[in-house]
């Protein structure tokens, strides 16, 4: 694995087979947290449940999976034509997501996130040779300027507190003309955001968890304009055709930011 050896050489170790960098660069309150919510909401998956996604069966969550692969097919088939280019898959939890690229493309898949328990989950559970897991900090982690063709955030830009600061970062580590994919995260207008933020609260709050709300982070379209994006998947526009033919999809947009 060809960026496998690029990234090894900037002092990663290897640990349960998930290359770590530098020790103390994670926010442990954040890591905490998450999976204590995570595991309250029935979303730490056993090693047999977490094979089948996003085809999960028989289980609470499984609606909402149906939802989520009729997005990651529509991804999967802009990727399927992709062979020798590196992607990027921040925020990658279980590594659901980065396995299902790796096995439907030739591309070469890093996966990224700052759970440890996952992210040695989805080594121990996904062997595959042009996919990889990484522990640790996007902003602090070393990667060489300019090294992946394709950014994926999977249901996960929620999580960073300021989308211009990330999408600077994860602009810096893209190629020239290399893409930045927002996928099944919610965006609202400036005008919504309130409101939003108080559902949020109110959610946490009810299952437990209050001091979660303080990690969950609500973005605008207004701060995307600035990066020229480009809508792949538009919910609103959908939901009228799915209406009339009796159909449910992912309620949230599909986003491409293209480095120039």
């Amino acid at each position: 694995m060809v960026l496998k050896t690029q990234i090894s050489k900037n002092y990663f170790k290897e640990e349960n087979g998930v290359l770590i960098g530098s020790i103390g660069q994670i926010n442990p309150d954040f890591e905490l947290q998450y999976l204590k919510v995570r595991t309250s909401e029935k979303r730490v998956y056993s090693d047999e449940e977490l094979i089948q996604l996003p085809y999960l069966r028989g289980h609470q969550h499984a609606h909402e999976w149906e939802l989520r692969n009729k997005s990651a097919q529509r991804v999967l088939k802009y990727f399927a034509s992709k062979s020798k280019e590196h992607l990027l898959d921040l925020g990658c939890g279980n590594g659901w997501f980065s396995q299902l690229l790796a096995r439907n493309t030739a591309m070469e898949i890093i996966g990224m996130d700052v759970n440890k328990m996952e992210l040695e989950q989805a080594a121990r559970v996904f062997k595959q040779n042009n996919l990889k897991f990484v522990y640790g900090d996007v902003f602090k982690t070393f990667f060489p300027t300019a090294l992946f063709n394709f950014i994926t955030v999977n249901a996960a830009i929620q999580y960073f507190p300021d989308l211009s600061e990330i999408l600077k970062r994860l602009l810096k580590l893209l190629k020239r003309d290399g893409e930045i994919h927002l996928i099944d995260s919610p965006f609202y207008n400036l005008k919504e955001i309130e409101a939003a933020r108080k559902r949020t609260d109110e959610y946490y709050k009810q299952i437990g968890f209050p001091e979660m709300s303080v990690h969950y982070f609500h973005h605008s379209f207004q701060t995307l304009e600035k990066f020229g994006p480009e809508i792949m998947y538009n919910p609103s526009r959908s939901s009228r055709i799915n209406k009339l033919l009796g159909k449910k999809d992912i309620p949230f947009p599909w986003i491409k930011i293209r480095k120039h």
